[in-house]
């Protein structure tokens, strides 16, 4: 479920309606679908439903997934199961999957929420996946039209949701701008005026709020605003689209092609570092010598949250925000805003010419609303095709790559993103030598050395590729920044002639994910990556002594912030390593060291993340020294035998989230959990644990709750499988229970049978 930090106002009366019919009804499962134009809120009361603690306490498991106009069914079937499931490989078929899910919602009371459905026909793909056991189970759909949500009712009428009163759009106006505090008297005329004038549109409240925001607070700069909203009439579409364009007028220019370029995304969630390799590799952020292009970037995606323009959907343990998602209407403003661009030839227009200088590579799948009107000539396999209805343009509509080589047209490319198409060669690629930003999907030649002759690439990424040996291209790429693969890792040496007549990549900061020798080559490799921020690698074993895990050279990365290790798995006894002082976040895979090997970490001043994952330690006993984890916030558990331990409260003294993900707790948890000042949640997900486990636990929670004042802490407990002799020993108490009511019947009918005996004398 996408998450936003916004303050929820309004719906009230509407969510108290709601909640009952949801906990009660009838015992088949029912569809309640939430119906309204868009930007009235659906989804917004959709995830107050979601969150709601009646919801949480009624039902056994909750899951979450977003459809949009572009249906992608597997992405659908990922994301409710990973609500309910720990994290698996996705190499799985659809039907496979939509099996799984079906598996895991039987015999349970579940709850649902399908946001932002369009058409029966997806309706019908996905409602085979949702048992109906007469367990009460509920699903929520939200849905602008009213032929869905009539399609899919079942018992429940669909809900229609309602605009704001004048009231309620006061409230929320002065929420926005002022938070606890009170509008100023002289403002509040003015301001009651404008929130009438957004038609009850909470999402046009929302933006006028943006607007106004960055305004002083005086009452002329207000009036400027009222006189820029027209009056709405409740449902009228195109005036809510003139709220949009006063936000829009508002905006800086440089921000206004940030904003427009929303409009070649389909609606999904966008991950904020891609956002902003593509905004650098476009030169909408340039950077100066006081503040880098990555942070300039970074800036304008907090000004467009700041103006309400796009939403928080979720955000790192840090708070720092990973992805954004635009609102559909606004998106709708961006494609109707670029087409008014291109169709113009009015030179007085405030509009940059910029907007009309974008320079990208779609491929069929990124969402072209051009593309998804027309048939393509066939499946990646006619003819490129350049889009003949935009100006000074250099965008294309991809079919077929073989024409990338043969065509001037082509070369001035900065951008080129074809990760929605298996790629089988390369070789229409490898001229377009202005290429900064590189995207690919597939099984391609596994000498990919081609790549070192693009020197002006700065972003490549390699999705579900095969394990390519980069050994030959990366030392060569000069201006390479950001590299990321998926799937196998990226085989990584320097044993190879050329390496020493390379310069180090100095620009290269992100590289995930890679195959990395161990022992002194490792050394040679760190020598040429010297201002790394994040790196995750496997590494393999080096030669000689096998009994230790030995990295030299780690410690020169003082930039490095965030390291991901996985280990080929063996047994060791060592760990030589030392960690930068910088590192801030850690993760440890296979590396099946000891427990006591652990305070080499526990030393580190500033590590505030630490993942264990797949037995990086093993053991019976974890004596946590006093003083180890000063900086630690975050704990976590994944596929790990969990030991006993213990810590005095002079240890994890900042901790704050500690989570436990498909492993074994071989013991309770230890109780000076209930005595940290800062915890905030511990979490056992697809754990298996004794009941005492799990009673430490609520032990915990009461201490942190009535002990310490905690009540913000939470216990979060999804999907416990019991261990095996806590299983045998219920099996047996079960068994004896068993035995004792058939007694009890047996006895009981033998009393009725000489009762009515004696009463016929």
């Amino acid at each position: 479920m996408t998450t936003t930090s916004e303050a929820v106002m309004g719906f009230e009366d509407e969510t108290a309606e709601l909640i009952q019919r949801l906990v009660r009804g009838p015992k088949h499962l029912d569809v309640v679908s939430l119906v309204g134009m868009p930007g009235i809120g659906k989804t917004t009361l959709a995830k107050r439903l979601y969150t709601h603690n009646d919801i949480i306490d009624r039902f056994d498991v909750c899951s979450w997934c977003t459809i949009s106009q572009v249906y992608n069914k597997r992405k659908t079937l990922l994301e409710l199961l990973g609500n309910l499931v720990p994290p698996n490989n996705n190499t799985r078929s659809n039907d496979e999957l939509a099996v799984e899910l079906r598996r895991h919602l039987l015999r349970k009371k579940y709850f649902i929420v399908i946001d932002d459905l369009w058409s029966p026909e997806v309706w019908n793909d996905l409602k085979r996946c949702f048992p109906d056991d007469y367990s009460c189970s509920r699903i929520i759909l939200t849905t602008r039209q009213d032929k869905v949500a009539s399609y899919t009712e079942v018992f429940s009428a669909p809900h229609h949701l309602r605009l704001f009163t004048d009231e309620e759009s006061w409230c929320l106006l002065q929420k926005k701008l002022f938070g606890q505090e009170s509008c100023a008297p002289q403002l509040e005329k003015i301001g009651v005026k404008i929130a009438q004038s957004c038609g009850g549109l909470p999402l046009a409240i929302i933006l006028v709020a943006g607007v106004l925001a960055k305004l002083n607070k005086e009452e002329i700069r207000w009036e400027e605003v009222a006189n820029g909203v027209r009056p709405c009439t409740a449902g009228d579409t195109q005036k809510y689209m003139d709220i949009i364009d006063l936000s829009f007028r508002y905006l800086p220019s440089q921000l206004k092609r940030c904003f427009l370029h929303f409009g070649r995304f389909c609606g999904d969630e966008l991950l904020v570092r891609e956002l902003i390799q593509l905004w650098v590799a476009e030169e909408y952020a340039v950077g100066n010598e006081l503040k880098s292009a990555k942070d300039e970037a970074k800036g304008y995606v907090m000004e467009l949250i700041e103006n309400n323009l796009v939403m928080i959907v979720q955000r790192s343990f840090f708070g720092e925000v990973k992805a954004i998602r635009m609102h559909d209407l606004l998106r709708e403003f961006c494609l109707s805003r670029v087409d008014f661009l291109r169709r113009s030839d009015d030179s007085s227009s405030s509009d940059p010419p910029y907007y009309l200088q974008m320079n990208y590579l779609l491929h069929p799948e990124s969402g072209s609303d051009s593309l998804r009107s027309g048939s393509p000539p066939g499946p990646h396999s006619a003819h490129l095709l350049p889009s003949d209805n935009i100006l000074n343009q250099n965008i294309i509509l991809v079919y077929d790559c073989n024409h990338l080589s043969h065509d001037d047209y082509y070369k001035s490319l900065r951008i080129l993103d074809l990760s929605c198409i298996t790629l089988r060669s390369t070789s229409p690629i490898q001229s377009l030598i202005n290429l900064r930003y590189l995207a690919l999907k597939g099984n391609f030649e596994a000498d990919p050395s081609w790549l070192s002759e693009l020197k002006s690439l700065e972003t490549v990424i390699l999705r579900e590729s095969r394990r390519l040996n980069l050994s030959h291209a990366i030392w060569g790429m000069v201006s390479l920044k950001h590299l990321e693969v998926t799937g196998k890792p990226a085989v990584i040496r320097c044993n190879i002639a050329e390496f020493e007549t390379y310069p180090p990549l100095e620009k290269l900061q992100w590289l995930s994910f890679a195959l990395l020798p161990g022992g002194e080559e490792f050394q040679q490799f760190v020598s040429k990556v010297p201002n790394l921020v994040k790196l995750r690698c496997l590494v393999e074993e080096p030669q000689g002594d096998r009994t230790c895990i030995w990295l030299p050279g780690l410690e020169s990365l003082n930039k490095l912030e965030s390291l991901k290790v996985y280990f080929l798995k063996r047994s060791v006894r060592r760990f030589e390593v030392n960690f930068p002082m910088n590192l801030k976040k850690l993760t440890l895979s296979s590396c099946q060291l000891p427990w006591s090997e652990i305070s080499i970490i526990g030393n580190l001043e500033n590590l505030e993340v630490l993942k264990l994952e797949s037995n990086a330690f093993e053991g019976e006993q974890w004596d946590v020294k006093d003083e180890e984890f000063q900086n630690l916030k975050l704990l976590t558990f994944y596929n790990m035998n969990v030991p006993s331990w213990n810590f005095s409260d002079m240890s994890f003294p900042n901790l704050q989230r500690v989570i436990f993900r498909n492993s074994r707790l071989k013991t309770n948890i230890p109780r000076s959990f209930g005595d940290l000042l800062l915890l905030q949640m511990i979490e056992l997900s697809w754990c298996k644990c004794s009941r005492r486990t799990i009673n430490s636990a609520e032990e915990i929670k009461k201490a942190q709750v009535e002990d310490m004042g905690n009540h913000e802490f939470k216990l979060i407990i999804k999907s416990r499988e019991e261990d095996e002799e806590e299983l045998g020993l219920m099996w047996q108490v079960d068994s004896d229970l068993r035995n004792w009511k058939f007694y009890f019947c047996f006895l009981l009918l033998l009393f009725l049978i000489i009762s009515n005996i004696f009463s016929s004398f």
